[in-house]
């Protein structure tokens, strides 16, 4: 408990000091001795120039600004006042010309345009063909005449009235977007729903939680002939969308409608040259790719300070496709890294008995996911690591570091290391934007400097491992962006990189597991990693 108070002081110590500015009077002293009176002249005389010196820079000052004055309203042809009435009365001048050709313009569309002369026709019909400027390219007569064209171009003519008339855009309701700060119960109020909008929620919340909408997400409004709303359609996905619609007796209805999704497997593989990203774009894949790998692995491999040149990915992934046009990955039912920091499979399993979702499992049948995260985030460098002896940067005292900072850009998704629930999340001086969440067995973990919360974050709140509970920042007494991770268990601080954390449990049914990820196994070890993607 000790530790934990000496932890929280961090949060909320101020930093004081005691000193007064350049200029400021001193506390006075006596002068009881020539001594005395010596240095109070000198405190004078020093006071005195102090004030000179900043007079003759508040004059600088002043003179700088009036010279700019100077020359904006007297020196600088667009801004002087001369120049500008100039302007004014020439784009009046111009406004009236362009008017008068408008008028006589329109005139001459109506069919005032002069004929052209039989001298011109024949000047007309005697010039060459473009072909027959051509190099090379032979005199050729041509009997039919190009139609003719008028004497010169009339802008902004009304349009010519034999012309078919344009078709205009098909009427009929139109997808509209789902401002940032819109309820559902404003948006139905918005679009005319009334009293009906009360029913219009009852009906969605059968089918999903209103809650989770989110802004940019996109609906649609079809109306009656009287103009009174008949359905509503909230479009969370490109694929799902869910239809509420009124019944003949007054009542609102709703149903989930799914688009068909084409799914293919696909192998694809690569070497890193630079960095994990640039190789996912050469092998032709979507980036979207590399967040699927930095995820699975992330128990293990720290893609920041872990990936190196030479370093080879291998995947076998679903992709799926929405009306011949891909729209995003599915399931990744293969992957291997390997490198420096060692070579990691994963295959996804979910046993054809079970009702839950699948996971991932190592080649023997091992667990892939671990009780906590390796770390919280993708990070670049520690910065500083846990010590009770740690020098404060800020504080300058020594003061006990009860956790690890990692160093990473402002805005990096920040995971849950564990599941648990948020018991902290708020705004402090010393830790800044902090959150706290409690797990299984009495560990805790904090997570300080936050730049922000993800959306919907509350206290009570229960997240799962690898959910983004903020971003990283610099808010409260920090240095420069990073993530200040603390790690308690029954209260007291533990070092997080010295914790020893156990695999979930390996896979039931093992031997249905290895029959099934054989073909997989052979496919990665077949799959080369300079290899280009191609579909099974």
């Amino acid at each position: 408990m000790r530790e934990l108070a000496q932890a929280t002081s961090d949060e909320i110590d101020p930093l004081e000091t005691s000193c007064y500015l350049e200029g400021e009077d001193a506390p006075p002293i006596s002068a009881e001795s020539p001594g005395d009176l010596a240095e109070l002249a000198r405190r004078r005389r020093k006071r005195r120039s102090v004030e000179i010196r900043n007079s003759l820079r508040l004059g600088a000052l002043l003179m700088a600004l009036v010279g700019v004055n100077i020359y904006v309203f007297f020196f600088n042809r667009h801004t002087a006042p001369r120049d500008v009435l100039n302007l004014q009365s020439t784009s009046k001048t111009m406004e009236m010309q362009k008017q008068e050709v408008v008028k006589k313009d329109a005139e001459s569309a109506r069919g005032k345009l002069r004929q052209p002369t039989k001298a011109e026709r024949a000047t007309t019909l005697a010039l060459p063909s473009p072909a027959a400027n051509a190099v090379g390219a032979p005199a050729v007569a041509s009997n039919t005449p190009a139609p003719p064209k008028p004497l010169y171009e009339i802008p902004f003519a009304p349009p010519d009235e034999s012309l078919p008339p344009v078709d205009e855009a098909p009427s009929g309701p139109v997808e509209k977007t789902i401002g940032n700060t819109d309820t559902l119960g404003a948006l139905l109020a918005r679009e005319g729903f009334g009293t009906q909008g009360g029913k219009v929620v009852a009906a969605l919340s059968r089918l999903c939680d209103p809650k989770l909408i989110r802004g940019g997400q996109h609906y649609l409004v079809r109306t009656d002939e009287a103009g009174a709303p008949e359905s509503f359609e909230y479009h969370p996905t490109a694929v799902s969308r869910y239809l509420i619609e009124k019944q003949p007796d007054g009542s609102w209805k709703g149903r989930k409608v799914e688009q068909p999704v084409n799914i293919r497997t696909v192998e694809a593989a690569g070497v890193v040259e630079s960095s994990l990203y640039e190789s996912v774009q050469k092998s032709g894949e979507a980036t979207s790719l590399v967040s699927l790998m930095v995820e699975l692995f992330a128990w293990d491999v720290n893609f920041y300070v872990d990936t190196h040149p030479g370093d080879h990915w291998k995947v076998i992934v679903e992709k799926q496709y929405l009306g011949g046009q891909f729209y995003k990955y599915g399931a990744l039912l293969a992957a291997e890294y390997g490198g420096k920091v060692g070579t990691f499979r994963a295959f996804y399993w979910k046993p054809p008995s079970s009702k839950t979702p699948g996971k991932y499992y190592d080649e023997h049948g091992q667990a892939i996911a671990k009780t906590m995260l390796k770390t919280p985030l993708r990070y670049v460098r520690i910065s500083s690591k846990f010590d009770r002896k740690r020098f404060h940067p800020i504080l300058h005292v020594e003061k006990a570091h009860l956790g690890i900072d990692y160093a990473a850009p402002v805005g990096t998704p920040v995971w849950a290391s564990a599941s648990g629930r948020v018991v902290e999340a708020q705004m402090k001086r010393g830790s800044g934007n902090t959150v706290v969440i409690n797990h299984a067995n009495g560990l805790a973990t904090r997570y300080y400097h936050l730049s922000r919360f993800a959306p919907g974050l509350r206290v009570g709140q229960m997240v799962r491992q690898k959910d983004v509970i903020g971003f990283v920042g610099t808010t409260g007494l920090s240095t420069g962006p990073h993530l200040h991770f603390s790690l308690t268990k029954n209260g007291a601080f533990v070092d997080p990189s010295k914790m020893q954390v156990t695999r979930d449990p390996s896979v039931p049914e093992r031997a249905a597991f290895l029959e099934a990820i054989r073909p997989r196994v052979a496919a990665l070890k077949l799959l080369q990693p300079a290899a280009i993607a191609r579909a099974e």
